[in-house]
């Protein structure tokens, strides 16, 4: 009990004459252990990342083989991937929807009518039964043997429209272009069909770029630390 004793009093002198740490110091502990919390949540990061990205690489090329890349290298800064039965080459004077997935993600979709008369659209409507969804678009025409107008919603607008065929791919889908006047057709199956799988290549597109940037903004990260350890 004595050798106890005293091997306690002597702990406590010790203890009582160790310097407290500085206020320097202690904001460098702290800053150590942040710098270690993040070079953690990078590498997790990289990790989680890199393991969903495995999963939707091999999805692109199956999926890619039913679009055409385009690009006007002269009126162009970027290209666009269309589905093979929505070209406009293979749609002259008809009513239809085209989308577009542009190779900077960007996605657009466009209203094409085609009459003896102009409408003036600046309003896309899809509906089935009581359920819509309405846009307002950018309208540009131009005469032809006809009278040609487009009628162009862009990216988060035109997403909502995909997104709406894709989930009602099975039923029958209302298409209102007005404006001026109006003109309503029905998507057949193969356009649904081709907009619903453009739908899923503009989602597989903003995934895969999502996580290449949260790889390459924690790969940064993870140098930095590792490259400050070093230097230590």
């Amino acid at each position: 009990m004595r050798n106890k004793t005293i091997f306690l009093v002597l702990f406590l002198a010790v203890v009582g004459c160790r310097p407290h740490p500085s206020q320097v110091e202690l904001m460098r502990a702290a800053k150590a252990q942040k710098d270690s919390v993040q070079y953690a949540q990078a590498c997790q990061t990289i990790l989680y990342s890199d393991s969903l990205l495995q999963t939707l690489l091999p999805q692109v090329d199956p999926l890619m083989k039913a679009f055409v890349y385009e690009k006007d290298d002269k009126a162009e800064d970027h290209g666009h991937y269309v589905h093979r039965v929505l070209r406009t080459t293979s749609n002259t004077q008809r009513n239809f929807l085209q989308a577009y997935v542009r190779d900077n993600k960007q996605v657009s979709l466009t209203s094409y009518f085609y009459g003896s008369q102009p409408i003036h659209h600046n309003h896309i409507k899809l509906s089935v039964g009581e359920l819509y969804l309405d846009k307002e678009g950018s309208l540009y025409s131009f005469e032809v043997e006809g009278v040609h107008e487009m009628l162009t919603v862009e990216n988060a607008d035109a997403l909502q429209f995909l997104q709406f065929v894709a989930e009602h791919a099975s039923e029958r889908v209302l298409v209102t272009a007005y404006g001026a006047s109006k003109v309503t057709y029905y998507l057949n199956d193969t356009e649904k069909n081709a907009l619903t799988q453009t739908f899923q290549l503009a989602v597989l597109m903003s995934d895969i770029d999502r996580l290449e940037r949260a790889i390459h903004v924690a790969s940064l990260q993870k140098a930095k630390y590792e490259k400050k350890q070093a230097n230590l």
